[in-house]
């Protein structure tokens, strides 16, 4: 069991994959998406690059299940591509979560689908992100320009729809359709040939993330509350104010599912149910070595020299998230 209870925070500059709230107008052109089958007729798409946005979906008899739609331009692409490679479109979106750097995007199918989302995400669309809430320093629901930072602050005159020097709910949401079916546990959906399960994971990251389940192909879909082959930029961003059991109890989400192959939010990697537990393990590590550290009275600088996870150095940005993650165990474990 991990150890400790996290400050509540979101994703910062520092350990998000993004704090944007509006993703669909700059990013790799139309030339750099990218749709590729993983297994049977379950494919992955996105954004090329290593930490480029991804989503999945399943081609059935019927039409295409399609997970988060990331943002616009990509989704215009999408919808597209699908036409042309195999002469079908949308019927059900599923947002793995609120958040607007993957939930973007939705309108472009709204004339053929239907939108599913945990009950959650009902209530989390009606304030700002929880990944933007860090922004909001003085408390007031809205985000001034002066508190903006990152993509928020790049994008905020052209989300700043009423040009009144802040960001508010509705405007930071509006590239997000909203839902026609929600669902509290876990939900199946079948079209044509093919089937999907969703499920509600603990909270971890938000608290409306769902994972998907394609049980023909054995394939699972989960957003960035777990990692392969890749650190954390920290952890504040992924607990976001939760126990960091129930961080552990999220993830045990998804092993306790019978799949071959994971495909991640982020990252062009694809991954097994080892890559998920080896995951695990890097927590559970950071976690005994930081405790260790803290046992003999080390700093947090002197911590830091110590904790070096020398077997995950060949992850994917060790060298730059090394030290945001024990420093993150460090502080949620002294205070």
């Amino acid at each position: 069991m991990f150890f400790v209870m996290a400050a509540l925070v979101g994703c910062n500059s520092q350990n998000a994959e993004t704090t944007s709230t509006e993703p669909a107008a700059d990013g790799p052109p139309a030339a750099q998406f990218v749709l590729e089958n993983v297994s049977g007729n379950v494919y992955r798409a996105g954004l090329g690059g290593g930490g480029g946005h991804t989503t999945v979906l399943l081609v059935t008899s019927e039409g295409v299940i399609l997970a988060d739609p990331i943002r616009a331009d990509f989704a215009e692409w999408l919808k597209a591509e699908l036409r042309e490679r195999f002469g079908t479109e949308v019927k059900y979106v599923i947002y793995s979560h609120h958040h607007p750097d993957h939930a973007s995007g939705g309108a472009v199918f709204a004339d053929s689908a239907i939108f599913v989302g945990h009950e959650n995400m009902s209530v989390n669309l009606a304030n700002i992100p929880s990944n933007s809430a860090p922004m909001d320093t003085d408390g007031n629901g809205v985000i001034e320009k002066s508190e903006a930072a990152g993509g928020t602050l790049n994008s905020f005159d052209q989300v700043d729809t009423n040009q009144n020097g802040v960001l508010e709910a509705a405007e930071i949401n509006a590239s997000i359709r909203p839902l026609n079916l929600t669902y509290q546990d876990q939900l199946l959906i079948t079209l044509g040939d093919g089937e999907v399960e969703v499920r509600h994971s603990p909270p971890a990251h938000s608290d409306d993330m769902s994972v998907l389940y394609f049980p023909e192909d054995k394939v699972v879909f989960a957003v960035d509350f777990l990692q392969i082959n890749r650190l954390p930029g920290g952890l504040t961003g992924f607990l976001s104010g939760y126990p960091v059991s129930s961080y552990e109890a999220a993830i045990e989400t998804v092993t306790a599912l019978d799949f071959e192959i994971i495909v991640q939010g982020h990252s062009e990697l694809v991954g097994s149910k080892a890559d998920v537990e080896a995951f695990s393990a890097l927590l559970r590590t950071t976690e005994t070595e930081v405790a260790k550290a803290i046992a003999a009275g080390q700093s947090l600088d002197q911590t830091l020299e110590a904790v070096m996870l020398p077997d995950y150095a060949d992850w994917l940005l060790y060298n730059t998230r090394r030290e945001a993650l024990v420093a993150d165990m460090y502080r949620f474990q002294t205070e």
